[in-house]
């Protein structure tokens, strides 16, 4: 009776898994069919075409918007396409530029740090002439990708709460260590790429929770770049001059801060951090002159909107809604031993999200390409578009040939993480993040944060963790 017994049980256990595999086989099936139909309604091109795909970019001074630049030419080159590049500096520049690109026969754009308030117009072009929008740092708490129509498909935006908390967990342990308490912080960025600002804020809330000793000082926009930082470091020193730490919002306004600190002989290199991996800041890392930095893999990051929209533009890949905003995974970089140790200390060893890259090895193979005369990343970006890959009878890659090595070269999708679930909830809380931390100068000790956080809403998630 007992071996009567198990043997119904575990044909029972049978049926609910083939059952089970059923349903999951079926939702997965009509996924696609949706993906294919959507792709096939709102292609504009045929496999194998050769067409334009613009990039408009907010500037070319910092490093990041160089890198983004010049892998969506490599890629477009790769391709096969033709890359049509400019840089808008006002509203009316945005507006004109994509109306000049889209005479010249563009099929998709990307926008590099779009102006939030001409972005409802450049969707409407867009939409009217069917040409396919991507976007890095282009969401606000008020517009997502698919909110005013089917062409702006794609956001590229990292989480820059996981770019911020896990560096700045491992300068806060420096400080710790050698008795430092007194960190500058500079903020990014009140209209430009805010999304990213109040994720960066978000993530050094984080951070501080777990080091609530330290004094978070200054609060000064660095406005994303070096003359920004310096601007920002010289009104910070006019305040007081007793910083001992420093963490701004990016490499390239992180080092002109840096560098106006040195001036005043404050030198506090050894304890600064901040997000991008950009090129001056890996080789003052190897000086021993910057503690930390924590990168997307930019070329990378940048070049990969190309095979992507090629493949929405022939057809073979529309994004589903919780596909639309894409964030890059996430490597710090700092001088070899030390950043274990720091790691080891602060107990973020084995935080999912805490990978270390080689930082020489990065800067020697991947970032001097930006000062080459003709500039070749180690990615081929074919590898990453569906329809290239059949057309050409290549293998799919989604690191582009770049290996895991260097950087984990790799992308998720943050409405998908089990802390959202949505877009919607992801939605809210992007909204309540620019509500509550698009100005960071509401606390400068932990018992002020505490205070002003028994206001958030339980749409914004606080926990450090990207899963």
């Amino acid at each position: 009776m007992i071996k009567k017994g198990l043997l119904i049980m575990l044909v029972v256990v049978l049926l609910v898994s083939v059952i089970s595999f059923g349903v999951f086989a079926q939702k997965e099936l009509a996924v696609e069919e949706e993906r294919n139909e959507l792709a096939q309604k709102y292609k504009n091109a045929e496999p194998g075409e050769k067409f334009m795909i613009g990039h408009i970019t907010w500037g070319l001074a910092q490093e990041y918007l160089m890198m983004c630049y010049q892998a969506s030419e490599q890629a477009c080159k790769q391709l096969g396409l033709e890359f049509f590049g400019a840089v808008a500096d006002s509203d009316p520049a945005w507006i004109e530029t994509t109306e000049s690109m889209i005479a010249a026969g563009a099929k998709a754009i990307i926008y590099n740090c779009p102006s939030a308030a001409a972005m409802p117009e450049l969707i409407r072009i867009c939409n009217e002439n069917n040409v396919f929008m991507a976007t890095h740092f282009g969401y606000t708490g008020d517009m997502f990708p698919g909110d005013l129509g089917p062409r702006w498909v794609i956001d590229n935006t990292p989480l820059s709460d996981e770019q911020t908390f896990l560096p700045l967990m491992l300068l806060f342990e420096k400080m710790r260590t050698d008795g430092k308490t007194k960190l500058l912080h500079h903020q990014a960025h009140k209209t430009a790429a805010t999304c990213s600002t109040v994720y960066i804020n978000l993530g050094v809330f984080q951070a501080w929770k777990f080091y609530p000793e330290m004094e978070v000082l200054g609060h000064q926009y660095g406005e994303w770049w070096y003359e920004g930082g310096r601007e920002a470091a010289e009104a910070s020193l006019a305040v007081r001059t007793d910083y001992e730490g420093l963490w701004g919002a990016n490499d390239s306004q992180t080092t002109g801060a840096l560098r106006a600190c040195e001036d005043r002989g404050l030198l506090i290199g050894p304890y600064t951090a901040s997000r991008d991996m950009e090129m001056t800041t890996a080789e003052e890392i190897l000086k021993g002159n910057f503690l930390v930095t924590a990168g997307f893999a930019i070329p990378y990051y940048g070049g990969r909107m190309v095979p992507m929209l090629y493949d929405m533009c022939v057809g073979a890949w529309y994004p589903l809604k919780e596909e639309m905003v894409q964030s890059g995974r996430i490597d710090c970089y700092g001088r070899p031993d030390e950043i274990e140790q720091l790691a080891e200390a602060a107990r973020i060893t084995y935080h999912p999200s805490f990978k270390i890259g080689p930082t020489e090895e990065n800067l020697e193979k991947v970032l001097k390409q930006m000062k080459a005369k003709t500039p070749e990343y180690p990615y081929d970006f074919r590898l990453l578009s569906v329809s290239k890959c059949k057309e050409l009878g290549l293998t799919y890659d989604r690191q582009a040939g770049g290996g895991t090595e260097l950087g984990q070269h790799d992308y998720y999708f943050p409405a998908k993480l089990q802390k959202f679930g949505s877009i919607e909830a992801l939605k809210k809380h992007v909204a309540a993040l620019h509500k509550y931390f698009l100005d960071f100068s509401w606390a400068d000790t932990w018992e002020e944060a505490e205070e002003y956080a028994k206001q958030f809403p339980p749409e914004l998630k606080t926990e450090p963790i990207w899963e």
